[in-house]
């Protein structure tokens, strides 16, 4: 694979080159050779996804490739078989398929005892085949009135058989229609505002505690009982001296790994990366949410070091948990590539002039993120248009779409694709003013967003609403302005205010070189480069140097 030469330690993070996919077929490649003085410490990063479409997992691998570091990401993927990806700079993600085993079990067992919009959809599907099955000889009947067959035909089924299918038709009708009120419900709830919907979430997920049966992570998550039987044989394989895991569903997998290790007399370090505080998760199910904070409480003690994305949340995590030691501080900060040409431009990608107010939002679209706030509010600035930047168009963009239309306001809403995230900084910087809409959920008051960082390295002024964690930045800092979440009218009046003084802020924001180092991944990677000498001396190990 061409690319640049491998960046000389931390100081090559700042502006580096991301990580790209090769096309074509997979290619397996042999593990990097040790260094003269014998084995490297290997570092295994474990996220919930394929790896190479999460931002910060592959940031942290290059960081740890950087540091000299044998350096893996092990993804999970719905393939078939094993794909493994080296890169120029030093680092691999291998991605393991999935078979879906325990969960479908459980999704079979679940049809007597709950029901979802997925269980509904799964039951309608079933229904419309039993349908047809039950009417396939009639239908073969009229087909058959005015053909010629190329065979004699076969044994037609008997009245009795013809019976059995219309009473199972009729029994998984009336089966999925009945339990499909719980799904009516759950999709009249997601239309609630923001507020009556939070209150509901609290209620359930303080009721689920008190029913611990029903909140069990291996009957509410079955999928981490698959991922940790998927991944078991290559993490015994790959056998890394420390572990980070980057999603709570894998936390139990890695910890099973450091049993394992630990019975064969080798040492393993854990790390967990808490970048979502579980308990306050919006736009999952309660059940769900509660089975996720089981799952993080039981085997956290089973974990030597956790990091997090803000000191709010590093402390709220440290105090949920009891932990001896607050979490290290990792902030979703960019990586820029400044080496990278024909990066596009936001503005461009909208279709919008210089001379138009462009607002940008940059992240994932559903209820909670606050987006429907922005349009509502393009109707009281009159000159804006406003770029979302989506990577597919699914049912919360439609729906955004459609009240964009609802109010008049379909040409000043612009989808504009993602690019990758190296160059991200870059494509924003053509915009005005960056928005953080998100609503008010314990998540998101302790949290420091990817687009958030974002914003500051592209040198954008910010709006965000009054998520305390952004929104006391934004003051203390002097970023832009605050608005009261799920207001329009407060979020138009906040960006007017912005857009009053945004050659003013802009400078200062751009001028700032301590302030974008602070929320940059270069101040990041220091952090890292922290904890994992501190886990490899524990270990006894020689702190590897970095790469040059």
């Amino acid at each position: 694979m061409s690319g640049p030469e491998p960046s000389a330690g931390l100081e090559g993070l700042a502006a580096c080159e991301g990580p790209t996919v090769p096309e074509g077929p997979t290619v397996l490649v042999e593990p990097t050779a040790p260094t003269e003085d014998g084995k490297r410490v290997r570092i295994v990063l474990m996220p919930g996804n394929n790896a190479l479409i999460d931002a910060r997992v592959m940031k942290n691998l290059r960081t740890a490739a950087a540091l000299g570091y044998d350096a893996i990401a092990l993804g999970l993927s719905r393939g078939e078989a094993v794909e493994e990806h080296l890169f120029d700079w030093g680092g691999r993600v291998i991605i393991q398929p999935v078979p879906l085993r325990y969960e479908a079990w459980r999704r079979y067992r679940r049809w007597r005892i709950s029901f979802d919009r997925t269980d509904r959809s799964i039951g309608r599907a079933y229904a419309a085949y039993l349908r047809q099955d039950r009417d396939f000889e009639n239908g073969r009947a009229v087909r058959d009135g005015g053909r010629a067959g190329t065979a004699t035909p076969a044994e037609r089924p008997s009245s009795v058989t013809k019976m059995w299918r219309r009473l199972r038709y009729l029994a998984v009708r009336v089966l999925v229609k009945a339990r499909s009120l719980s799904a009516d419900r759950e999709i009249r709830r997601d239309a609630w505002e923001p507020a009556k919907l939070e209150a509901w979430r609290r209620r359930r997920f303080a009721w689920l505690k008190l029913a611990p049966w029903r909140t069990h992570w291996r009957k509410a998550v079955p999928k981490a009982v698959d991922d940790a039987m998927a991944v078991a044989g290559q993490l015994d394989q790959l056998a890394p001296d420390i572990v980070h895991v980057h999603d709570v569903y894998m936390m139990h997998a890695a910890a099973q790994y450091a049993i394992r290790a630990a019975r064969r007399g080798e040492a393993v370090r854990l790390i967990y990366d808490a970048r979502e505080f579980v308990p306050g998760l919006a736009h999952v199910p309660p059940r769900r949410v509660a089975a996720y904070a089981a799952l993080e409480r039981e085997f956290m003690p089973d974990f030597d070091r956790v990091v997090s994305v803000s000191v709010p949340m590093a402390t709220a995590v440290a105090e949920r948990h009891g932990l001896i030691r607050r979490p290290d501080v990792v902030m979703n900060a960019p990586m820029e590539d400044l080496e990278a040409t024909d990066v596009p431009s936001v503005r461009q990608a909208a279709g919008v002039g210089e001379d138009v107010p462009l607002l940008v939002y940059s992240g994932g679209v559903n209820p909670a993120r606050g987006v429907g706030t922005i349009v509502r509010a393009l109707a009281r600035l009159p000159r804006a248009h406003l770029a979302v930047v989506v990577n597919n168009r699914g049912t919360a963009v439609v729906h955004l779409e459609e009240l964009a239309g609802e109010l008049g306001l379909a040409d000043r809403l612009h989808l504009v694709p993602f690019v990758p995230h190296d160059q991200v900084t870059r494509y924003l910087g053509s915009a005005d003013v960056g928005l953080s809409p998100l609503s008010r959920v314990a998540n998101h008051d302790l949290t420091v967003t990817n687009k958030f960082c974002e914003y500051i390295e592209a040198g954008l002024p910010i709006v965000t609403s009054d998520t305390p964690a952004q929104a006391e930045l934004v003051r203390e800092l002097g970023l832009g302005e605050v608005f009261v979440a799920d207001d329009a009218a407060s979020l138009a009046s906040a960006v007017n205010r912005v857009l009053d003084n945004l050659d003013s802020l802009k400078t200062r924001i751009v001028n700032d070189q301590a302030l974008r180092f602070r929320f940059s991944w270069a101040a990041q990677a220091e952090v890292l480069a922290g904890v994992y000498a501190e886990e490899t001396a524990v270990l006894g190990l020689p702190v590897p140097p970095a790469r040059s």
